[in-house]
């Protein structure tokens, strides 16, 4: 038994640079997002992906000095890094994108796999 194709489209925000980082940037709102650090010789590598019912209060508290993921908090401090979100509205929506980001990206700063939503769906980004 095959499983149902998703859809899921992602309009990406354009990236937000460490060096012009204003919470005020991003919105109040349900979606998902990934960091990245950005490379020597130019392009970006994904470190995170995450997903939030508060997009602004997910990112302030990933730059916080709390912030307990060690890998995303030494990779945000040492290196010059990038952030971008789409708005998902859907939770379930949220949770099986964060996964098929996930899978395909497999960022090291993540280290607890993503469930997804626990609908038996194959996720088309």
């Amino acid at each position: 038994m095959s499983s149902k194709t998703h859809k899921i489209h992602l309009k990406w925000s354009a990236f937000i640079g460490y060096e012009k980082w204003d919470s005020e940037k991003v919105p109040e709102s349900k979606g998902i997002y990934e960091y990245f650090v950005r490379l020597e010789k130019g392009g970006r590598r994904i470190i995170y992906v995450g997903e939030a019912d508060d997009l602004r209060d997910r990112s302030v508290q990933h730059l916080a000095k709390s912030e307990k993921n060690k890998c995303l908090k030494e990779n945000l401090d040492k290196y010059s890094w990038d952030f971008r979100y789409a708005l998902v509205s859907l939770k379930a929506d949220r949770q099986d994108a964060e996964l098929a980001l996930y899978n395909k990206h497999k960022p090291e700063c993540n280290t607890i796999q993503p469930s997804g939503s626990g609908r038996k769906l194959k996720i088309e980004l």
